[in-house]
């Protein structure tokens, strides 16, 4: 009898331990910048927290702090968060020597769970430093072009039919005739006309170019970047581009003025106000290649979820953050409310992406951008590569915009100043000297228009 009390005391002594366990959920903490990726989490915490056995902590951080919050947690050991979503451009986090890096190389787990054989490549090549794979991207964000079909055929252009952006900027010359009071009034692309920025980023993407070597240098003097470089000037003097207009940009498309454009899946939207009120007609298509047999794919934009050096247990951090990302019902739930193509192949056969849109005439706009993801070039990095390209716009400000300088010298200066920021081993990151910036839209709803389009005889 009394082993058997023994033996019932010690029974409910592992149950008692079992359940108290249970009960101890571990607080898991987020930061993110992105609002939308915050709600979408809340509203999964239930399913997150239950799965895991843990208490998710969602903390929305503004994007102009978050590096330096991020920083100061780090350095002095308290309130660090456990994951980070932040953003892919200008990350200032990221570095070549994993000791240096703030946060964790997750080679072992992507290969451990099988994310190479899920998620496309090309969208973690933005976030592998020397083969350090630091995060987890969000979406895929394939660039397609958007275009004006209207328009362009009124110039006597069936766009559908142009294959390289050579014969895209030469089409773009007959848009030049339909003027209004002796001005031009439509135009093939926007561009911001600061460099390796919008639409000349995804292109040059485009042409699997290096601006940096494998042992991080730059490379603006390479033979194949200033072919492009010059490519890039004879389309600018076809008079085919305006300046791209963040603020105003859905009203432009409405109005005409920008007749096609670059559209990540996350900017596809600015056409909606156009194609609601019905007076042009859009399409949508893959982007012209730079040279014949060469790849249609670009993107730009997104972020991605890692794990802050030191944070206990990171195997299992790495579990939540990959059932976060890419759950296939959240993911397909994520499309449904986001239009953002994900970077998961093994479920782009889904009937979801088979819908059609009536914006653009009925098309299956989910595989167009697809084929868009399927054909993205990988970007090779380094530790100076987002200052490399502020250091390139300088030069194409002061040659384009200014005129203060030849061609050839905005190659060179922009090489040279990279170079002295190379060799001068400062941390990349202590000055920042670009910003891909793209808030600050105006809200106000401008007097709704009907009137055809008038040209010059």
């Amino acid at each position: 009898m009394k082993k058997f009390t023994l033996a019932l005391c010690a029974l409910c002594a592992i149950i008692f331990s079992f359940t108290e366990a249970k009960q101890q959920k571990r607080t898991v903490t987020i930061w993110s910048f992105a609002e939308n990726n915050c709600e979408e989490w809340k509203m999964r915490k239930n399913d997150i927290d239950n799965k895991f056995n843990i208490d998710l902590q969602i903390e929305l951080v503004a994007q102009n702090k978050f590096v330096k919050k991020l920083y100061t947690a780090m350095r002095e050991g308290e309130g660090k968060p456990d994951i980070i979503e932040w953003m892919i451009e200008n990350n200032r986090i990221l570095y070549s020597d994993p000791d240096k890096s703030f946060v964790t190389p997750l080679n072992k787990y992507i290969d451990k769970y099988g994310l190479t054989k899920k998620v496309i490549k090309s969208r973690f090549s933005p976030i592998t430093y020397s083969g350090n794979i630091y995060g987890l991207p969000h979406g895929a964000h394939p660039a397609v072009l958007v275009y004006n079909d209207t328009v362009w055929k009124r110039a006597g252009v069936d766009l559908s039919t142009v294959e390289t952006w050579d014969e895209f900027f030469e089409e773009a010359k007959k848009l030049n005739k339909l003027k209004r009071k002796g001005k031009q009034v439509h135009f093939a692309l926007p561009s911001g006309n600061g460099g390796l920025g919008d639409s000349m980023f995804m292109i040059w993407q485009q042409t699997e170019i290096p601006i940096v070597t494998k042992d991080g240098k730059p490379a603006f003097n390479s033979p194949e970047f200033v072919e492009f470089a010059r490519k890039w000037e004879k389309w600018m003097k076809t008079g085919a581009m305006t300046m791209w207009d963040w603020g105003n940009f859905s009203e432009l498309i409405k109005d005409g003025t920008y007749a096609s454009y670059i559209a990540p899946d996350w900017w596809v939207s600015q056409t909606d106000a156009a194609a609601a009120k019905g007076k042009y007609d859009f399409k949508i298509r893959n982007l012209p290649v730079y040279k014949k047999g060469m790849k249609y794919g670009s993107s730009w934009g997104g972020s991605f979820l890692a794990i802050p050096k030191g944070t206990k247990d990171p195997e299992k951090i790495f579990q939540i953050m990959n059932f976060m990302q890419y759950d296939k019902d959240a993911v397909i739930e994520r499309y449904k409310n986001s239009g953002m193509i994900p970077p998961l192949k093994n479920i782009w056969n889904h009937k979801i992406f088979n819908q059609k849109d009536i914006r653009f005439e009925n098309a299956q706009i989910a595989r167009i951008q697809i084929k868009s993801a399927e054909n993205l070039p990988e970007i090779l990095m380094a530790d100076h590569f987002w200052n490399y390209l502020a250091d390139f716009g300088q030069q194409y400000n002061e040659y384009y915009n200014e005129k203060h300088i030849l061609f050839d010298e905005m190659i060179q200066n922009a090489q040279n100043n990279a170079m002295i920021r190379f060799n001068s081993k400062i941390d990349p990151y202590e000055i920042i000297s670009s910003d891909i910036a793209n808030d600050g839209f105006d809200d106000e709803e401008p007097e709704e228009t009907t009137e055809e389009d008038v040209y010059d005889n």
